[in-house]
């Protein structure tokens, strides 16, 4: 079992050593769960927590390999059902892993996203796509 704890932080926001990795703050504890997750310890705000504490995977009750596998299926293109198919996993647990790593995206990106200096937005993209939908507008006929 891998003991070494350096590239977790803290996740307790209350604590003076949050976020910061490497601070040597924590210490292995233990292992737990079929998954052998590792078990840490601040020595700063004395929180235990699991180290999927924070992350996607937080309370998934099947291996993190299986998880990540979910996600590289469906971001190549498979969908729910075939995935969940090739993976030995129900519909119900590929649509959980996707809205939970979703979640967990979309807070990353909010929190990491901040003051930003935006030079130039590019809308080709959507243009095209808006354009190809547009459907010719005839003027209406008065009177009638």
């Amino acid at each position: 079992m891998n003991k070494d704890v350096s590239d977790l932080c803290c996740v307790n926001s209350q604590c003076a050593d949050y976020g910061k990795r490497g601070a040597g703050n924590l210490s292995w504890r233990k292992v737990y769960g079929h998954d052998k997750s590792r078990f840490v310890r601040c020595r700063t705000c004395k929180m235990e927590f699991s180290e999927r504490k924070g992350t996607a995977f937080f309370r998934v009750h099947i291996p993190a390999e299986k998880a990540v596998a979910i996600l590289k299926h469906v971001g190549d293109g498979c969908g729910i059902r075939q995935t969940g198919r090739m993976l030995d996993v129900s519909k119900d647990t590929v649509t959980s892993i996707l809205k939970r790593a979703g979640r967990h995206a979309e807070n990353v990106h909010n929190e990491r996203a901040r003051d930003l200096e935006v030079n130039e937005v590019q809308f080709d993209e959507k243009w095209s796509f808006v354009g190809k939908k547009r459907r010719p507008v005839r003027p209406k006929r008065s009177g009638g």
